[in-house]
This record gives C-alpha cells, sequence and structure tokens, in this order.
C-alpha cells in the first residue's frame, strides 16, 4: 500500500515531475545590461544608501510629531496586548491589567515625548 499517493497520480506514476527536471540557465535566458556612457558612477551604487534619492538635501533630526508620537504608543499597547494574550491568556483583559498597561505606556510615552522635544535642536 503506497502512502505517499504516486499510484494515483499519472505524473507521478510516469515520473514526469518537476523536481526530476533542471535545466541549467543558457545564454539566451541572462540579459545583458550595456553600460551607458554618459551615467555617472553614482548611479553604479546599489542598496538603500542614505541620502542616494535626494543627495542634495540634508538629513536634520528633528522634534517627535505628536501624530507619530500617538501611533507609536498605539502601537506599543497592542503589541504589548497581542504578546501578553500569548503569555498571560485570558487574564491579560482584565481591567485592571489593561488599565496598567494604557497607563504604563502612556506615561513612558509623555516622558519620552517630553525628553526628545526638549533636547531637539529646532
Amino acid at each position: 500500500m503506497d502512502d505517499d499517493g504516486a499510484a494515483r497520480d499519472d505524473a507521478a506514476a510516469t515520473g514526469d515531475t518537476f523536481t526530476e527536471e533542471y535545466e541549467l540557465a543558457t545564454e539566451a535566458d541572462v540579459i545583458q545590461v550595456e553600460d551607458d556612457p554618459d551615467s555617472d558612477a553614482a548611479d553604479d551604487v546599489e542598496g538603500a544608501v542614505a541620502g542616494s534619492l535626494a543627495p542634495d538635501l540634508e538629513v536634520t533630526p528633528d522634534a517627535p510629531k505628536p501624530e507619530n508620537v500617538v501611533f507609536v504608543a498605539l502601537g506599543v499597547c497592542i503589541a504589548i496586548l497581542a504578546l501578553g494574550r500569548m503569555f498571560l491568556g485570558a487574564e491579560m483583559y482584565t481591567p485592571s491589567v489593561l488599565g496598567g498597561v494604557v497607563l504604563s505606556v502612556a506615561l513612558g510615552t509623555a516622558v519620552l515625548y517630553g525628553f526628545f522635544v526638549r533636547t531637539s535642536d529646532a
């Protein structure tokens, strides 16, 4: 008795499966890129390099915007609740634990927001 079901499969019975065939790439499969004599050497750099999309603009730190802070705090609350549900189970959603999570995230967010706004150069 076959457990793999090959007896019921015509392709497996004849041995014509894609796993048994492998073709190496031929010259027709390879795309040749010709060098443009007018292109700069900076165009040859691959990957995400800071400032590569707008090299003429200077990147400077700034104070966090309040709407960004709220979205980060909301994401932290959701992440804590999801991870807490995995480890604590249903008691993660009791009012005291929910209140503690929201209060601690709000307090931590307020402290960090105040610190970053106070220390920013803007």
